[in-house]
């Protein structure tokens, strides 16, 4: 990181930081074939933002933040080509905590996803759940949105957000809103978290993802087929809540989640060539374990299951089945500097069941192609340097 300070009238700082990450990744099915390719954003995003703090006075501070992601194999900016579609914001901190408002993360990624999952620990892409359906991943930002950050008091973190849809004649349509906690006690950290995001495929999806055409009712937002089929939900919620124990050199993870697409049928939200009704139910758990064995050498493994119900449709109301998601993930990192580590990884996915499109379902992690049957693997060389 590089700080600016500035001696105008009130003491002011602006913070450069950023994430490059690019690796070599084979996969043994994407759509259909074997590949080997340059990729990027494969332990952290990669990005380049400012942080500024301007003092006020009082204990009072305003403060800023403006992110890029973008494409280091190509230099093509990210989320949809935008300039700061990575986080923008701008806000008010003192004793109270932060008040902020802009794109920013959702509250379950901000807080909840850090302490309790793989992918945002040391597993990076490799590590996300099927087609990221509880975005733990971040595949979705929250644009327009308010967020209070409380202040740690006991061990006790809370963070809240609210988007206003802002669509005129439908107060609800985009609307989000999320809570997460995390209380911490001596070497072991629970938290939980619920977020509500109204019509998703128009709001949550389409506001967030790598969109920059024009958002309507017949597109689809939701990319992978894990999900995809759902998109005429009314209502996108997703509950979490997870533990980490550090013992000694090691540090031990359970996370679990339940999704909902629910209010399946309304086209104000999204297609429904299939005719579902009702509500599809992800399940999601996941087991974890990081070890470092010494300073500079870190090893992780990963177990997920995801689980999704039988969804019914207007001709059969027992659904076309249900679906089922197995992975394992492993890694090693290993630290040059404080700043700069180089990493290799290999994951495995097995589908079985019917997928959100009522075909079989195929193996489908949202960040390196989806399989064309049930099986995909992959392995991934790379570096990353921040600052």
């Amino acid at each position: 990181m590089m700080a600016i300070a500035s001696g105008a009238l009130a003491q002011s700082a602006v913070t450069l930081y950023g994430s490059i990450d690019t690796s070599l990744l084979l996969n043994t099915n994407n759509n259909g074939g074997r590949s080997i390719s340059l990729s990027d954003n494969g332990i952290q995003g990669n990005r380049v933002g400012l942080f500024g703090t301007e003092n006020l006075g009082n204990g009072l501070s305003a403060v800023f933040r403006l992110e890029n992601g973008f494409n280091a194999s190509n230099g093509v900016m990210g989320q949809g080509a935008r300039l700061f579609g990575g986080q923008a914001y701008v806000g008010l901190a003192g004793n109270f905590g932060s008040l902020l408002a802009g794109r920013q993360l959702n509250t379950d990624v901000a807080l909840i996803a850090p302490d309790f999952a793989a992918a945002s620990q040391w597993a990076g892409i490799l590590g996300s759940h099927p087609g990221d359906v509880d975005n733990f991943y971040d595949t979705f930002r929250v644009p327009g949105a308010l967020k209070y950050i409380a202040p740690k008091v006991r061990g006790v973190s809370v963070q809240l957000l609210y988007a206003p849809g802002g669509v005129a004649g439908h107060i609800t349509q985009g609307q989000v809103a999320s809570i997460a906690a995390t209380y911490e006690v001596g070497a072991v950290v629970v938290g939980a978290s619920y977020n509500n995001a109204q019509l998703p495929n128009q709001g949550l999806a389409a506001g967030t993802a790598n969109v920059n055409t024009p958002v309507t009712p017949a597109g689809v937002y939701f990319l992978s087929p894990v999900d995809s089929g759902f998109v005429s939900a009314h209502t996108y919620q997703v509950f979490s809540g997870g533990a980490s124990c550090n013992i000694g050199s090691a540090i031990l993870g359970v996370l679990y989640t339940n999704t909902q697409f629910r209010g399946l049928g309304d086209l104000n939200a999204g297609p429904n060539p299939h005719q579902y009704t009702g509500d599809a139910t992800f399940q999601n758990i996941e087991f974890n374990v990081r070890y470092s064995i010494s300073p500079s050498l870190i090893v992780g493994s990963a177990y997920n299951i995801t689980t999704r119900n039988s969804v019914s449709t207007a001709d059969n109301p027992g659904g076309l089945g249900s679906a089922r998601y197995i992975q394992a993930t492993i890694g090693i990192q290993y630290f040059l500097q404080k700043t700069s580590f180089v990493y290799a990884e290999a994951m495995t996915q097995r589908a079985s069941g019917v997928d959100s499109t009522g075909q079989s379902a195929v193996a489908a992690n949202n960040f390196i192609g989806r399989s064309s049957n049930s099986r995909q693997s992959a392995v991934r060389i790379g570096l990353n340097v921040h600052f």
